[in-house]
């Protein structure tokens, strides 16, 4: 929309709605020298909303705000984006940004494509190693191992022949990650599907680990755990009752676990 082709009362609606809505309507009688970093990325947002484009472009636009306000404007964009209907191409170095408003993800290394698709599939079926460690806080746990075939069927090895071996038995996989029986492999989980106190059932195994670290974050504990020799970092519950150095059992969900081959860094299937 060309502002200056707007009457002036309505040009002045326009501002102030965008100014409110970015919290900066009392900054709006100050000249740029007298505003902030964080102000003047505000405003320059402000200009870009008040035109109501049919694509907006926006590069790094949270990165100079406070964290509340961040968590804020995330919100008020992705309102903006179900309201306006309107393409918006989004540039960040911030996963929860990318994850939260995105519809679909580009990953970008290098200037090189590695992976687009929805947060989901970005998050769960990550294209290789990179973009595993890249998505998700925690990063994807990336252990290296080997499928061997037993008389129980496929499973995972993770560790060394120094007795810190762990020994997986795994739910019928795809025939590519069965070509890899006998080799070396990177095995990808997530935090979260690593439990405590579950049983054995479905698609979930039970193994042995000792717990290294933990850390309490309010809402859930971040627990590292060392299971043959690697360490993994798990999600569990806020009360979760191990000390560093004590040994429990904890549930991985198999369904949930991805291959990587170790010499290309991609994902097997």
């Amino acid at each position: 929309m060309e502002m200056r082709k707007v009457p002036k009362a309505q040009r002045e609606q326009a501002v102030q709605e965008v100014a409110k809505l970015l919290q900066i309507d009392h900054l709006l009688r100050r000249r740029p020298s007298q505003l902030s970093g964080g102000q003047r990325q505000r405003v320059a947002m402000g200009r870009a909303l008040v035109r109501k484009p049919r694509i907006f472009l926006f590069d790094e636009p949270l990165s100079n705000l406070d964290a509340q306000l961040r968590v804020d404007m995330r919100t008020e964009i992705k309102k903006l984006h179900q309201r306006l209907s309107a393409t918006i191409v989004y540039v960040t170095h911030d996963q929860i940004e990318a994850m939260t408003l995105a519809t679909r993800i580009a990953v970008m290394r290098g200037g090189v494509l590695q992976q687009l698709g929805t947060p989901s599939e970005v998050y769960n079926r990550p294209a290789n190693t990179f973009v595993a460690g890249f998505m998700g806080a925690p990063r994807m746990n990336l252990p290296p191992g080997r499928l061997v075939q037993g008389s129980d069927g496929l499973a995972l090895e993770i560790g060394n022949d120094a007795g810190a071996m762990a020994r997986i038995p795994l739910p019928s996989q795809p025939e590519p990650v069965r070509a890899y029986s006998g080799k070396e492999v990177i095995a990808g989980v997530r935090a979260e599907a690593i439990s405590y106190g579950s049983s054995a059932e479905g698609s979930r195994r039970m193994v042995q680990a000792v717990v290294e670290v933990t850390e309490p974050t309010g809402a859930d504990t971040l627990v590292v755990l060392s299971l043959g020799g690697q360490e993994l970092t798990a999600r569990l519950q806020p009360d979760f009752p191990l000390k560093p150095g004590e040994r429990g059992e904890f549930g991985l969900d198999l369904a949930k676990l991805v291959f990587f081959d170790p010499q290309s860094e991609q994902r097997i299937a």
